[in-house]
């Protein structure tokens, strides 16, 4: 039986992909304040492509607001300061509407200051859940896998079965067998991920994985109507084979901001012990 070879694209976007995991679990592990870097740094990159994908502009003064607000409230984040870090979001989302509606662009004012926390709350969620001393560390590998995960099944799962279009309006190549075999392969992963963990239940790290792997496979669909809204293909092309960092982090962007809410309504204090212990 012959076996079809991978597409030079396919190949290309697996060793993109090798290399971001290797990088990013290094960062991960090496601390919070390594980690931060890395949440702020691609933050930075995220804002810079929005500017290009809703204003047609790559440095501009938007960019620069946001880009620094996002940093303040990182650090804000990394000494403690939640409550500042997101009144410090908060604040840019408004200034950025201000300072576009007062230019001379064209576009919709609301769609720049929808970038600022686009960015900005799951760098915050991110950070502060990494920060957790106890748990912060596991927490995040976990949301990682799931996240990837998701992506993963859904996108072989996808190409396997085909099937029914899950928003061909919005993203042609998406069906349902993917949207299917993204949850299950999540779930199958919070299991996993529980047995290994021990201190947890195993049944509710299934349904929370599923749950999350909804919401970051509901982030990719958010992004694609937002590149289609504007009419651009991918938000840039800083990654091989994966087009920008918007483009590969939009499921990632959702399931952190789901993952802080949930930590933070059962336990601000300690978020990466309120995602995992149950």
């Amino acid at each position: 039986m012959m076996v079809k070879p991978l597409s030079s694209e396919l190949v290309l976007r697996i060793n993109s992909a090798l290399v971001m995991v290797v990088l990013t679990l290094a960062l991960t592990y090496a601390g919070t304040t390594t980690f931060a870097g890395l949440i702020l740094f691609a933050a930075t990159l995220m804002s810079w492509e929005w500017g290009r994908v809703v204003r047609g502009s790559n440095i501009d003064r938007i960019f620069v607001i946001q880009s620094v607000a996002i940093i303040a409230a990182g650090y804000a984040t990394l000494i403690g300061e939640r409550v500042l870090a997101i009144a410090i979001i908060v604040a840019a989302t408004w200034i950025v509407f201000r300072v576009h509606k007062n230019s001379e662009l064209t576009s919709d004012p609301w769609w720049s200051a929808a970038g600022v926390y686009y960015a900005g709350f799951p760098a915050i969620a991110l950070i502060a859940i990494r920060q957790d001393p106890d748990y912060g560390f596991h927490a995040i590998i976990y949301l990682f896998l799931v996240v990837w995960s998701a992506d993963t099944g859904a996108f072989f799962v996808g190409r396997f079965f085909g099937g029914p279009k899950l928003a061909p309006s919005i993203s042609p190549n998406k069906t349902w067998s993917g949207f299917i075999g993204g949850a299950v392969t999540a779930g199958v992963a919070g299991v996993l991920f529980a047995l290994w963990f021990e201190h947890t239940s195993v049944e509710i790290m299934a349904g929370l994985s599923v749950v999350l792997a909804i919401i970051s496979m509901g982030g990719d669909l958010g992004e694609s109507f937002i590149k289609r809204a504007f009419g651009v293909k991918n938000s840039s092309g800083l990654i091989p084979g994966h087009g920008g960092v918007l483009d590969r982090l939009d499921g990632l962007v959702f399931a952190a901001m789901g993952a802080g809410l949930i930590a933070a309504a059962a336990d601000p204090l300690k978020p990466g012990r309120a995602l995992l212990i149950w």
